[in-house]
C-alpha cells in the first residue's frame, strides 16, 4: 500500500462519521484505540486495513500519511503532537483545543514539523453553508445587516462530556462552535461579544445554553443562540443572513437554502454529502498531496476558539468583552 492511509486516533461516535466518508472516497484507514478490542471491532465494521491498541504504534505505521484526532478535547494537543512528531499531517476534531495556549502549542508543533494542521470543521464544507457564503461574497443579499444563528433543542450528555476539565466548557465549545464558525465565515471577524447563559436544566459540567450578541465589521450585528436544554423545540430550524437586498434562510441540517430578495425567491436543495464530511476529508487528502494550506486550517480553528472563550468570559464577567486575536 502506498503511504496515503489515514489513522483514526479514537474509535468513538465522531470517528464513525470519518470512517464512512473515507470508505466512500476510497481512502484507506487504520483504526487505533486504547482498547485494542474496540479498535478491531471498529476495523471490521468499517473495513479498516489494520487496528491498534496503541496510538504510539499506530502513528509510526509506514502506511500512514495523516492522522485524524477523534479523542476528547483535553487530549487534542497531546495526540496531535504525537502524530506530528511521527511526521504525520493532522486533522483534529473541533474545538482545536480547550485553551488558546494549547492551540498555539499545536500550531507551533505543526509549523516546526512542516506538516498540515487542519481542524475538522465539517460545517465549513457543507454544500448548503458554502452556498450561503457564496451568496454573501457575491453581494446577492446586498450589504450585510444582521445574522441570526439558532441551534436549540434537548439533549442529555454522558461520559467525558460531563467533565469541565475535559471539555473546556459546555454546549458552546462542543457543538455550538460549529455555528461560531459560520458566524465568523459569513459575517467577518467579531470585534466584541456580549453573552448570557440561562438557568441550567441539563446535567452538564459547563453551560447547557448560551445567547451571544456579536459586533461584526461595518456595524453588522450577529446573534447566536445555542442550547441543549430547550424542551419542545422543533428540530426543524434554520439560520438567517439578512442584507439590504434580501435574506437567505439556511436549514441547519444542510438540506436547503431559501433566498428571498426584492426581485425573486429561489430554493436550493442539497442531497449529497449534506453534512460535509466527504468534502472535508477530500480537502485534507488534497492538502497532504499538495502541501497547500487547507480551508479550515489550524489558525481558523484558533479564531473559532477565541470567540467561544470570549463568550465564556462575557458570561462570567456579565459585560461585553473584546475577542482576542
Amino acid at each position: 500500500m502506498a503511504r496515503r492511509a489515514l489513522v483514526l486516533l479514537g474509535c468513538g461516535w465522531i470517528a464513525r462519521r470519518h470512517a464512512v466518508a473515507a470508505r466512500r472516497l476510497g481512502v484507506p484507514l487504520l483504526a487505533a484505540s486504547r482498547d485494542v478490542a474496540r479498535a478491531r471491532a471498529f476495523a471490521r465494521e468499517f473495513g479498516a486495513v489494520d487496528a491498534f491498541g496503541s496510538y504510539e504504534a499506530a502513528v509510526r505505521d509506514p502506511r500512514v500519511a495523516g492522522a485524524i484526532v477523534c479523542t476528547p478535547h483535553d487530549r487534542h494537543l497531546a495526540d496531535a503532537a504525537l502524530a506530528l512528531g511521527a511526521g504525520l499531517h493532522v486533522l483534529v476534531e473541533k474545538p482545536i483545543a480547550p485553551t488558546l495556549a494549547e492551540a498555539d502549542r499545536m500550531l507551533g508543533a505543526a509549523a516546526a514539523a512542516g506538516r498540515i494542521l487542519m481542524v475538522a470543521e465539517n460545517f465549513h464544507f457543507m454544500p448548503a453553508f458554502r452556498h450561503v457564503h457564496a451568496l454573501v461574497a457575491s453581494g446577492t443579499l446586498g450589504r450585510l445587516r444582521e445574522l441570526h444563528l439558532v441551534a436549540r433543542g434537548w439533549r442529555e450528555h454522558a461520559g467525558w462530556r460531563l467533565e469541565t476539565e475535559t471539555v473546556g466548557g459546555g454546549a458552546l465549545i462542543d457543538g455550538g462552535i460549529h455555528y461560531v464558525h459560520n458566524l465568523r465565515r459569513w459575517g467577518g471577524e467579531p470585534r466584541r461579544v456580549f453573552a448570557l447563559s440561562p438557568p441550567q436544566t441539563v446535567r452538564l459540567s459547563g453551560e447547557d445554553a448560551i445567547d451571544l450578541l456579536a459586533e461584526l465589521p461595518d456595524g453588522v450585528v450577529g446573534f447566536l443562540a445555542n442550547s441543549l436544554g430547550a424542551r419542545g423545540i422543533s428540530r426543524f430550524q434554520w439560520s438567517t443572513v439578512t442584507g439590504t437586498d434580501g435574506t437567505c434562510f439556511a436549514d441547519n441540517r444542510g438540506r436547503w437554502v431559501l433566498t428571498r430578495g426584492v426581485a425573486r425567491t429561489r430554493l436550493r436543495l442539497f442531497v449529497r454529502d449534506t453534512r460535509g464530511h466527504e468534502a472535508m476529508l477530500r480537502a485534507f487528502d488534497e492538502a497532504i498531496a499538495t502541501g497547500k494550506t487547507p480551508e479550515s486550517d489550524g489558525a481558523s480553528g484558533r479564531r473559532d476558539l477565541a470567540l467561544v472563550l470570549a463568550a465564556y468570559r462575557s458570561v462570567a464577567e456579565r459585560r461585553p468583552v473584546d475577542v482576542e486575536c
